[in-house]
């Protein structure tokens, strides 16, 4: 397993079941977390994880819980909209949460149709404004739909849109709507050189990194299974890529996610 010698680094975006999915030691990995005084959000994928991961995961305090239905939830296959998110709403009256997500649009994957997939996502969103939570949201390709979201709807508890990948201009309303970019390990990879000019651009008082795993290993570890504890890889790069010392970046990420978490 790979091990770090950085503290207090945050990952904010990771997904503990799917990880165990891949055969990885849950218990070796949030013991390692624990002794490196890391902490994050645990996402939620479906309308039905909660209370597992509530219970689960409650004897982590340095794990925060997300919950929602990402675009997948309209693949075929699935239950009705109406019967997932009554069951959501029903998890999440009974169990914490910080944040809503994540929730979103894909037009990379053929998960139903643009109609469903903003069904589903606007009914969370005014699931996000019900609970006073922020979002977190899942942007695959559809750049365009969340910059006619972000120029229609206010969002007062404001949010993150996690593995960042899209457009200057998107990041520029973002931010202007107070959101929070996470970026994941795609940035270190060499065919993302322009998401790479833009990293170097953004305000540092909106930035957070994230491992997204089991997904998206940063280089050099890229073709395997991901975790928080490969972190140190992407803290390196995108400390790089500002000219900044490791120890300044984590310090700055910390700050910001802090004050996400007090939104």
């Amino acid at each position: 397993m790979q091990s770090t010698s950085y503290l207090n680094m945050i990952d904010s975006h990771f997904h503990l079941l799917s990880m165990e999915k891949k055969g990885m030691d849950l218990a070796s990995i949030l013991q390692r977390m624990e002794e490196l005084s890391m902490e994050g959000i645990e996402i939620g994928l479906d309308a039905d994880d909660l209370a597992l991961r509530t219970a689960r995961f409650k004897g982590y305090p340095f794990i925060h819980l997300s919950a929602g239905i990402g675009p997948w939830g309209v693949q075929e296959g699935m239950p009705p909209i109406q019967e997932q998110l009554a069951e959501f709403e029903s998890q999440l009256s009974r169990n914490k949460v910080v944040a809503i997500g994540e929730i979103g649009l894909d037009n990379h994957h053929a998960y139903g149709t643009r109609q469903s997939q903003t069904q589903l996502m606007m009914a969370q969103l005014e699931l996000a404004r019900q609970y006073e939570k922020p979002v977190i949201f899942h942007n695959r390709e559809a750049d365009d739909q969340f910059l006619s979201l972000l120029g229609e709807q206010s969002f007062p508890q404001q949010g993150i849109f996690h593995c960042f990948q899209g457009s200057g201009e998107l990041a520029s309303l973002a931010i202007k709507q107070g959101f929070f970019l996470s970026f994941a390990g795609n940035l270190t990879y060499g065919a993302n050189k322009t998401l790479q000019d833009l990293f170097k651009t953004l305000p540092l008082e909106h930035l957070l990194l994230e491992t997204d795993s089991p997904y998206l290993s940063p280089i050099p570890l890229r073709g395997r299974p991901n975790s928080p504890l490969h972190l140190e890889h992407l803290y390196r790069f995108a400390a790089a890529l500002r000219g900044m010392e490791v120890e300044a970046l984590i310090d700055a990420v910390r700050g910001n996610f802090h004050r996400f978490l007090e939104q």
